[in-house]
């Protein structure tokens, strides 16, 4: 259900439980809404006033005599469920509770939330929170919130706009940034998200033309999926999401499961889901910042400048990741490449007609390969035109993509002069321009304003610049290959054939492999022996054929077959390297007898003869049925590497082939696959091209497979594919919701 347009733009407010003092909850409310230019009607409701804060005070939410399409609620867990129903007889289509006393403190207030829940259902009221701040719309001065919302700084309208899980840390990093020069839109608190959530929140903001940019900071989501189908619609507006995902760690998650009794999916999982969105991933206020300013043109070091006019949208996209560098001073071009390099930026090959033309225009012991170092005191106000023509040579040249310029400590005159005339310049071009100065505005002050009126992003120092200039190239790539990313591969129609069993069960390694077969997934070619084969019975003749006539291709690895059974290793029901019948014969008897010993009433269902499979890289594919986002597909390096490297990544199933070779990349020990010392490069493609039936599997079974584990999946030479050696799925009987 979309959300209405009157939960941030109401036509009038009712603060229910306001106080005439106006430190308290409701009394911040009246207060604000009274101070903030907010010119839609403001209700307060409490039969112990007559007036507050010179309001009317009402003595109930039916009493109200205007249009009124948002209620505040700053009243105890008990009295809200009551006030809710009063809001759905008056019309009042929408609530913010503030308090807690909820579900985060066990079953009485579980029982509350309930309460309030079906009392919002019944009446047709959406509500925020409870245990939240509130919100605000900041074009409209709706203040509906109490605490650090309603007090200064006052914020400035821009194109921000933001969701936080958690209010008093959330308008931390939302004071900062506005103290940066950063504009909003839309700041809400949803607090413990009991109707409307996050995921729908981003939708709303998505729909909203004036925001431009999102950021949301996040503890936990109950719909994994939800919040991934309205991040890839902000990929696909080309609206930037800036998120801090909190409780990563264990300790982190136990907190935030404490603070707003969210669902906290594996940290992992979470990451996966960020990186296939394009979200702009952060963990730290300064980044957060850095950001926002990189995005509305701010400066970090604007407060107490007169709010300045934000650019025009939308902000310029990077094109690529090869970036140019201009300083004064040879150390900060040092740390921006480190911090470059870090970044995956890549310092631009100035062609050479653009460096013929830098030799024309900048001083004679100016270096003009990349970075240009302009040398100390340069530009003086004789020098303004060569210096606006240097900075329209760089963004001209086709291999810059983006430009830095780094001004040291130059302040004053200088600074301004240089201020204004890369604004002139970058003015002409589309490409993003960064500035670095550690030079407050308060000294230099005018340059400071140049770079605010031309939207020119002013940083701090080189390394941050670097990081969020890495950040727009990975949005836009992100957005260039996000076209198909999340439609489902197609699965064979063999599988749509492939019978399944019923109920909770683990299928035998026979059961894994053929349903892996029917999905397209290369596996060995395995004989199936049954328990009443000749070839398990002493003293009879030996056949060196399966159950179906098939030839048991010496050498083998012999297994066990149960259902019961599911790490057949554990019990020695692995042997390997059996060269021929008679050692067959006599492993698999005196397999069979020690799983009957170890595991009484074990199900068997024969043994499995496979083929040794020699050379290649082992690699891990699983699958996982997470809580929140459902199917999730695993890739890790195997052998060895399993338990020292813990090399793994994650994607939510299903996806494409780009995805699935990112994945591939993304392994710490990729290099493998590249061939090291004289072994040839693996079979890379193959394996990617796993991957991607692997997540169809996954997501054609979706609430059905509870675990899949391929281990190993041998990954050979170039053009000679993968193979599955060993496979353990898992179903459940009644599918998950």
């Amino acid at each position: 259900m979309s959300l209405s347009p009157d939960l941030l733009s109401p036509r009038g407010i009712a603060i229910v439980g306001a106080s005439g003092d106006i430190t308290r909850f409701g009394g911040q409310t009246v207060r604000a809404l009274n101070t903030s230019g907010y010119t839609g009607g403001v209700y307060p409701v409490n039969p112990k006033y007559g007036e507050i804060d010179g309001r009317r005070s009402y003595a109930s939410v039916a009493a109200i005599d205007g249009p009124c399409d948002l209620a505040v609620i700053a009243l105890p867990a008990a009295h809200v469920a009551g006030v809710v129903a009063e809001c759905g007889r008056k019309g009042i289509g929408h609530a913010v509770v503030l308090g807690g006393g909820f579900r985060e403190i066990g079953p009485e207030g579980e029982r509350l939330e309930q309460e309030m829940l079906a009392a919002a259902r019944a009446g047709g009221v959406r509500l925020i929170g409870p245990n939240c701040i509130g919100l605000v719309n900041v074009h409209a001065n709706v203040v509906a919130a109490f605490g650090s919302l309603t007090r200064p700084p006052k914020l400035q309208p821009g194109g921000v706009s933001v969701a936080v899980q958690s209010g008093g840390f959330g308008m931390s990093v939302v004071i900062q940034a506005a103290m940066a020069g950063v504009g909003f839109r839309h700041v809400v608190a949803t607090g413990s998200e009991s109707d409307i959530t996050m995921p729908e929140l981003l939708d709303h903001y998505v729909d909203d033309p004036q925001t431009k940019v999102i950021f949301a900071y996040i503890e936990g989501v109950a719909d994994g999926r939800a919040l991934m189908a309205a991040l890839d619609r902000a990929l696909e507006a080309g609206k930037p999401v800036v998120v801090w995902k909190a409780g990563k760690t264990g300790q982190g998650a136990r907190a935030a499961a404490s603070h707003t009794a969210n669902l906290t999916s594996t940290y992992a999982v979470y990451r996966a889901a960020l990186r296939q969105c394009g979200v702009v991933e952060v963990s730290s206020a300064e980044q957060v910042v850095d950001f926002l300013v990189g995005q509305s043109g701010g400066s970090l070091q604007s407060a107490g400048m007169a709010q300045v006019a934000q650019p025009s949208w939308p902000a310029r996209v990077a094109r690529g990741r090869n970036v140019a560098i201009v300083t004064n001073t040879g150390g900060s071009a040092v740390v921006f490449a480190d911090a470059a390099d870090e970044a995956r930026l890549v310092l631009a090959p100035l062609g050479e007609a653009t460096q013929a033309r830098l030799r024309e225009l900048l001083p004679p012991l100016a270096a003009v390969g990349n970075p240009v170092d302009t040398t100390a005191g340069y530009p003086r106000p004789e020098h303004e035109a060569s210096f606006r023509a240097a900075f329209e040579t760089l963004l001209a040249d086709p291999e810059v993509h983006q430009l830095c310029v780094l001004f040291g400590t130059i302040m004053g005159p200088s600074f301004a002069l240089a201020a204004r005339v890369l604004g002139e310049a970058a003015v002409r071009f589309d490409k993003p321009v960064f500035a670095v100065s550690a030079v407050p505005a308060s000294i230099s002050s005018v340059g400071h304003e140049f770079f605010a009126g031309a939207g020119i992003p002013l940083l701090s120092s080189p390394n941050r610049a670097a990081q969020v200039m890495g950040q727009l190239a990975d949005f836009a790539q992100a957005r260039a290959r996000h076209a198909g990313t999340r439609a489902a591969p197609q699965m064979p129609a063999s599988l749509a054939q492939h019978a399944l069993p019923a109920g909770d069960v683990a299928l035998d390694e026979h059961e894994g492999k053929a349903l892996l077969r029917a999905a397209g997934i290369p596996v060995t070619a395995d004989v199936r022996i049954p328990l009443d084969s000749p070839l398990l019975r002493e003293g009879l003749g030996l056949a060196g054929t399966g159950a179906d006539g098939e030839r048991i291709p010496f050498p083998i690895a012999l297994k066990l077959l149960s259902r019961d059974i599911a790490h057949k290793s554990d019990i020695g029901g692995v042997r390997l390297g059996i060269q021929d019948v008679a050692a067959l014969a006599e492993a698999g008897r005196a397999m069979l007898a020690r799983a009957r010993e170890a595991v009484p009433g074990a199900r068997l269902g024969g043994l499995l003869a496979c083929p040794m499979v020699e050379g290649g890289i082992e690699a891990i594919v699983g699958v996982v049925d997470d809580e929140t986002f459902g199917p999730v597909v695993a890739l890790g390096l195997g052998g060895v590497f399993a338990e020292t490297l813990k090399d793994v990544v994650f994607r939510i199933a299903p996806f494409g082939l780009d995805e699935a070779q990112s994945m591939v990349a993304e392994l710490r020990g990729s290099a493998l696959f590249d061939g090291q010392r004289g072994r040839p490069p693996a079979d890379r493609e193959a394996l990617a091209e796993v991957l991607v039936q692997v997540s169809a599997l996954a997501w054609s079974l979706r609430g059905r497979l509870s675990e899949l584990d391929i281990n190993p999946l041998i990954v050979r030479s170039r053009g000679e594919g993968v193979v599955a050696v060993d496979a353990l799925l898992v179903l459940r009987g009644t599918a998950r919701v």
